[in-house]
């Protein structure tokens, strides 16, 4: 096996961890010596022993106490991102490497935590152990994309989705429910809610689609998104879809809302005013551990989101129907003037007929 192949298989392990370790990073280390690899590992669920941890003790354990000590020596680690260097839940990955005495560290990029982002990597230059960065570095990206907007720009990460016509109608100005994309689209986009913590949508879409919000097919899912209702125009709240299939819910508004007693535990109600009504949403939802959101808004909400910047990927479904002018575009002019400027193209598939784009915003925001 190649360096190519070590470095590989430590982003096939690190999968192993995704939905158990946020708001950690996904890890996989290989351990290799002498061009054969002695130990693997992978950080399992967060508050445990990091990737590089279980690596060196998948090595004990097959070796024994005095073999594994013996090749654990001048071995090379090969990590998706830099080893920690700081002790919170469980001890510094550095000083694990350091205490084995490796010869050699590969990682495919920096911790974007700020208390560590190459701190680790002096810290092993310093102990005389040879580090490498940038192997892989791409696939290692993609992979963590969320905790690197996390550590970057101190929010959750943020796909904007919509479905739209041909002439980029949304649906009808004077009519709601209207169906554009196919079922395979569907489809897909309850893979992509199964990917993201939480779920927003505007007041105006809760009061006149009554959505539930779910990941689908609720029996098999256990931990259901969060729920976010941005606005003032609620209706009767009691009676919404949202209540249904429990999951925690978020009222963002300027209005204060009354919450029944039963749902008290269930239910945070923030009070902004226009200013600060996202950063405080962002800062709460950061703070209970969600840390993406997948805004399915209306105009409204869309536009809100792409004039701020705060968004990472945008989502588009173009379906070949054909709305007219009593179609009901997906943002306002200042929007889709920002969207031209500030996205690239990160992928496009087919799902039949309808073709769905996924494009990466190059100048996100933080808060």
């Amino acid at each position: 096996m190649s360096s190519k192949d070590f470095i590989s298989q430590t982003l096939t392990l690190a999968k192993k961890g995704k939905g158990k370790v946020a708001p950690n990073p996904m890890v996989g280390c290989v351990i290799t010596k002498k061009g054969k690899i002695i130990g693997e590992g992978w950080h399992k669920r967060y508050g445990k022993d990091h990737a590089e941890v279980n690596a060196i003790k998948d090595c004990q354990a097959k070796f024994g106490k005095n073999k594994s000590k013996e090749l654990l020596k001048d071995s090379c680690f090969f990590v998706n991102l830099e080893p920690c260097s700081i002790k919170n839940n469980t001890p510094a990955c550095t000083d694990s490497i350091i205490g084995v005495q490796a010869a050699k560290v590969v990682c495919s990029i920096k911790d974007p935590n700020p208390r560590i982002n190459g701190k680790g990597i002096n810290k092993l230059r310093a102990a005389g152990i040879k580090v490498e960065v940038g192997a892989a570095s791409d696939e290692a990206k993609e992979l963590n994309k969320i905790f690197i907007v996390n550590q970057k720009f101190k929010r959750p990460f943020i796909t904007i989705k919509y479905a739209q016509t041909l002439d980029q109608m949304i649906g009808y100005q004077a009519k709601r429910g209207i169906q554009i994309s196919n079922a395979r689209s569907k489809q897909d986009v309850q893979n992509i809610r199964k990917e993201h913590s939480s779920i927003l949508i505007g007041a105006n879409t809760l009061r006149l689609d009554n959505p539930r919000l779910t990941s689908r097919p609720e029996s098999k899912i256990k931990i259901q998104p969060a729920k976010i209702i941005v606005g003032n125009n609620f209706g009767r709240l009691i009676q919404k879809n949202i209540f249904k299939n429990f999951s925690h819910i978020f009222f963002v508004s300027s209005e204060k809302l009354i919450v029944p007693e039963k749902y008290s535990s269930k239910i945070t109600c923030i009070q902004t005013n226009k200013r600060n009504g996202l950063q405080k949403l962002f800062k709460e939802l950061m703070l209970r551990g969600y840390t993406s959101i997948l805004v399915e808004g209306g105009k409204s909400i869309i536009s809100s989101f792409i004039k701020k910047g705060y968004f990472d990927e945008l989502i588009v479904y173009t379906a070949p129907r054909i709305l007219g002018s009593k179609g009901l575009k997906a943002m306002d002019n200042k929007a889709d003037k920002i969207i031209d400027t500030v996205t690239k193209v990160h992928s496009i598939e087919n799902f039949g007929e309808d073709i769905k784009v996924t494009y990466i915003n190059k100048k996100a925001n933080g808060i």
